[in-house]
């Protein structure tokens, strides 16, 4: 017998030991969440050779469901996730706690679970009753995290090619959902699509190639429907909707492949009324399911055993070069060039052969493996997030502040550090690590007294503190910068790039609300009717930005290379905004790091060339350094009125900039009020103003600057970048 056979066996042995432990230990409790062979996607993929050196696998906030016939009150839940592949693990898995909140119906509660991502798992679940009843436990397995997509188009995407093709991954990495169920098996032909087509795909192949080379497992939703054209995935169509469903019930995946065009050749769909139909099924998907997944659009449009039309071939070909130009859009495989012993003849199931599907298969694991080796950018990689950065919720007025950043501060590295909340909080949520790869447990690893703005961390800390001692620096001492205010023998802390982000915990906790209050913080000002008008309608809208390094995004993660690889404030905005609303958001980022409002002014005409319908205008923290508030003031007039004289029908938004490092004599704290003052007098019909300042004196009154930061003096961290998003679109859409 082959090693590989042995493995099968040894597997699928596994896997039935795990499952019937399962049944038999769960007693009054079942998992619902996740399910057996489930795959959840990761985040926080970095891509690399082999582990070590910048690879980092990633994780997965994991949903856990479960269904307690009995009473819990008072109860204590605890999960752990246990390998069961690969050598045996050096430490017993820890248990962490888990808060269970009560579902939507009478039993059901839900919690989350940080996993990691890596192999096939075991997830268990305990709950111990305080009234010393025997704990409640129950498991599932197996369960993975790593890289979901959803299939969908027609027959060549489902079961009407030549061969049934098993898992040949040893450890059955590659798993199927069903769309009528939600359940999930190993993705053996023919797979669970709709159209209950029953001969082989491509998609067992496909799988085995990324779970090799990824080492996690794969997990494939296929929707697509045998003889479909675009006409029939329209909005509002069976198929239409069960492509949404199926996508919001997975709630995250890499991205949509496309396989499908052979009806429109047969329809004689023109190219642009392809594009059209391709813009209309993506548009009404993505703002259904609340971000953008990566739309790839397979070349498939040969089908020689039905009709040969090279014209028609070549007007769907266009279509698809044209889509992949656009945003939103990728390009996928070109299955088209497979030819000849590719494909089967009229004797045949009349598509793929059985070499043919192995070849297209490569061809998709080729494109898959080669987008997963480039960490994404830009609004990708904000929409891919989205739904962790709560950009709708602001830090200022939400009841519950989402990832509150904060660096931990020490006196020494003897004694316990601590973290420091903008607001009281009356519980804590979650603390995880700026990357989002390490939960931080109550108890031993923090403690926080309800009502209080300050969360104490033992040792050994979570990320590395800053000591009082490393604040300020010898002159020329490395890693620092000069001109301290009243020190010139001092110099400052500048670490730009990752080393602040690495020392960032983020703080999840409800706000302890009461009559000591501070008042409320005004930070929008004026409106933007237009704007507001186009986006109501749907119709497109194009924004430049005008800024300095804050707005180019520097010191976010993204730009840092560093998970989970949060692009900048600009791109989060176009993002969040895209999914919000019916337009076509697009966006022109013109902003240069050193430059001031003069800069912005001399490349005011370059920005309008892009012909934007809202304009925002960030600067002021190259400025303050001038002490001159009116010059500021008549630098941005200039600009606004030049906008308003070029593009009489676009809006402006002027943004009042974070604060600076106050100890810094380039970014005097007193200029700032001053200057975003002036900005505020310029806010008109049409003009509107941000106000960044305002954000970062309420976040300060409590914090310190090395909590928001992500260089040590002028630019924001991760945290900083989502303060200033969300101020833009309450402007834009509240």
């Amino acid at each position: 017998m082959s090693y590989g056979r042995l493995l099968d066996r040894v597997w699928s042995a596994l896997v039935g030991v795990v499952l019937f432990g399962s049944a038999a230990a769960a007693g009054e409790l079942r998992i619902l969440a996740p399910r057996p062979h489930e795959v959840i996607q990761r985040v926080g993929f970095q891509p690399g050779q082999a582990p070590g050196g910048n690879f980092t696998p990633g994780q997965a906030d994991v949903a856990i469901e479960v269904d307690v016939p009995v009473p819990i009150d008072r109860a204590t839940a605890v999960a752990r996730v246990v390998p069961i592949e690969g050598p045996p693990a050096v430490a017993e898995p820890v248990w962490t706690r888990v808060d269970l909140a009560p579902g939507a119906k009478a039993g059901l509660h839900v919690g989350r679970l940080l996993v990691p991502a890596r192999g096939w798992f075991r997830l268990e679940v305990r709950i111990d009753r305080a009234d010393g009843s025997p704990p409640l436990t129950a498991s599932v397995a197996p369960v993975g995290v790593g890289e979901v997509f959803v299939v969908a188009g027609q027959s060549y995407a489902t079961n009407t090619n030549d061969e049934t093709l098993t898992v040949a991954d040893p450890r059955k990495r590659v798993a199927a959902r069903d769309w009528a169920t939600g359940a999930w098996r190993v993705a053996n032909d023919p797979q669970p699509a709709p159209d209950g087509s029953d001969g082989g795909s491509i998609w067992p192949a496909v799988g085995d190639e990324l779970a090799e080379r990824l080492g996690v497992p794969i997990g494939f939703a296929n929707v697509a429907w045998g003889g479909t054209s675009s006409a029939q995935w329209q909005p509002g169509t069976d198929l239409h909707e069960r492509l949404v469903t199926t996508g919001k019930n997975l709630g995250r995946f890499r991205a949509v492949l496309w396989q499908q065009g052979e009806s429109d050749v047969i329809n004689h769909t023109s190219t642009d009324d392809y594009v059209a139909a391709m813009e209309r099924i993506r548009g009404a998907a993505v703002r259904a399911g609340g971000f953008e997944p990566a739309w790839l659009c397979a070349k498939s449009t040969h089908h020689p055993t039905v009709y040969n039309d090279p014209e028609g071939e070549g007007r769907i070909r266009a279509a698809v070069d044209r889509l992949t130009l656009m945003p939103g859009f990728g390009a996928g495989p070109d299955t088209d060039s497979l030819q000849g012993d590719s494909r089967g003849d009229v004797n045949s199931r009349r598509h793929f052969s059985a070499v043919g599907q192995r070849r297209a298969a490569a061809l998709w694991a080729g494109v898959l493996f080669e987008r997963l080796a480039t960490i994404p950018k830009g609004v990708e990689a904000a929409s891919f997030l989205l739904a962790d950065l709560h950009l709708l919720e602001p830090a200022w007025k939400s009841d519950i502040v989402w990832r509150e950043s904060s660096v931990l501060r020490g006196t020494s590295a003897t004694e316990p550090a601590q973290a420091r909340l903008a607001f009281p909080a009356e519980s804590i949520v979650a603390v995880t690590t700026a990357d989002g790869a390490r939960s931080v447990e109550a108890g031993s690893a923090w403690q926080h007294a309800p009502g209080s703005r300050e969360i104490v961390f033992p040792l050994p800390t979570p990320v590395p503190p800053i000591l009082d001692a490393d604040r300020y620096l010898p002159e020329n001492a490395e890693h620092a910068y000069r001109h301290r205010v009243g020190h010139p023998q001092e110099w400052l802390l500048y670490r730009p790039g990752r080393w602040f982000h690495d020392r960032d915990v983020e703080i999840t906790y409800r706000r302890a609300r009461g009559a000591a209050d501070a008042p409320a913080i005004e930070v929008v000002h004026g409106s933007l009717p237009k704007t507001r008008a186009r986006l109501g309608a749907g119709e497109p809208v194009r924004i430049g930005v005008s800024g300095d390094s804050i707005s180019t995004g520097l010191d976010a993660s993204e730009t840092t290379g560093t998970p989970p690889f949060q692009p900048g404030w600009a791109e989060l905005v176009v993002a969040q905004l895209r999914v919000s609303t019916k337009s076509n958001v697009t966006h022109v980022n013109r902003a240069v790091s050193g430059w001031s409002v003069a800069n912005g002014v001399a490349d005011l005409d370059a920005l309008l060339e892009s012909q934007p319908d809202l304009v925002l205008v960030a600067y002021g923290m190259n400025d303050v350094g001038r002490r001159d508030p009116a010059w500021f003031r008549d630098q941005t007039a200039s600009l606004v009125a030049r906008v308003q004289e070029k593009r009489p029908d676009a809006e402006i938004i002027l943004v009042a900039t974070m604060l600076g490092n106050d100890q810094w004599i380039h970014t005097p704290r007193e200029m700032f009020n001053r200057y975003r003052d002036e900005l505020k007098a310029l806010v008109s019909p049409g003009v509107a103003l941000v106000d960044m300042t305002a954000v970062w004196e309420e976040q300060l009154r409590s914090k310190e600057m090395f909590d928001l930061t992500g260089n040590g003096l002028n630019h924001p961290n991760d945290f900083g970048h989502r303060l200033y998003a969300q101020g833009v679109l309450a402007l834009i859409l509240d």
